[in-house]
């Protein structure tokens, strides 16, 4: 998975003639619940919906591939948007809204080609929003990191400071962090990782998880000698450190961590 993080966005969603959703997207995405990864505004997730077939006719897209066998038949309606069309659907396949069924729209590459309505086999859970999945959690520079900080080994605390005992809803403690020029303001964090690394474990209050922070390859490009700050982000939580770490960096620090070019290929015969 590779993403981008940088601010939330608000984004108005409609599904024309009959609203499935008409809502302008006020919540930051941090302050939304979720259905496995996707965001949604509470507001959506609280709607009726419509029947499947009248969601698809009003998209004006074809149903993909075979229909999971435990597809609901009501309750659709437009989870998320994107330059104001939909992007992503569902429904609830339990009474308690608790577990949901996605689709995905797939525009028409091509002028004429169908949009596709590609429906997820594995329904996914609803969970609380990363603000609220967060808890008490803070980001904490332990004391070798801060004293005689190795741009291969930087580590980072991720502490309980609540007062409740802390557990884990389906996150890892995946830390990536950007590089950043003194003074200025926290930079987007590039990252990209596989789902299921470094799954989160419970913490007591006041207990703490030390782990290691990863700057992404592709940061190294633009850098030059001199002082930077390390801004750290813990991303399935969408936490962000407080303070930053101060490093100087060296002209071999940079040219190491440069990504790796891949060797010319061999000329054909």
């Amino acid at each position: 998975m590779s993403v981008y993080v940088s601010g939330a966005t608000s984004r108005r969603m409609t599904s024309g003639s009959r609203p499935v959703c008409d809502h302008v997207g006020m919540e930051p995405l941090d302050e939304r619940p979720e259905l496995g990864s996707i965001a949604v505004e509470a507001d959506v997730l609280g709607q009726d919906g419509a029947e499947l077939d009248a969601l698809i006719a009003e998209l004006h897209v074809d149903l993909a591939g075979e229909m999971p066998a435990d597809t609901p038949r009501r309750g659709w309606r437009v989870l998320t948007t994107r330059d104001g069309a939909a992007e992503t659907v569902g429904a609830p396949t339990d009474a308690d809204g608790q577990w949901w069924r996605i689709g995905r729209v797939r525009r028409g590459r091509s002028e004429g080609a169908p949009s596709l309505l590609e429906l997820q086999p594995p329904a996914q859970r609803r969970r609380p929003s990363k603000k609220d999945r967060a808890g008490g959690l803070t980001l904490r520079w332990p004391a070798v990191t801060r004293s005689a900080p190795d741009l291969d080994l930087l580590a980072i605390d991720i502490v309980n400071a609540g007062e409740e005992r802390w557990h884990p809803q389906g996150d890892s403690f995946m830390v990536f962090a950007a590089l950043g020029e003194p003074g200025a303001p926290a930079p987007g964090v590039s990252f990209a990782y596989v789902a299921g690394q470094s799954p989160a474990l419970p913490l007591d209050p006041g207990e703490y998880a030390r782990v290691r922070v990863v700057v992404d390859s592709g940061q190294w490009r633009d850098a030059h000698p001199g002082p930077y700050e390390v801004h750290a982000f813990l991303v399935d939580l969408g936490l962000r450190g407080g303070e930053p770490l101060h490093v100087e960096m060296s002209e071999r620090d940079i040219q190491v961590h440069q990504p790796r070019k891949r060797p010319p290929a061999s000329p054909s015969l």
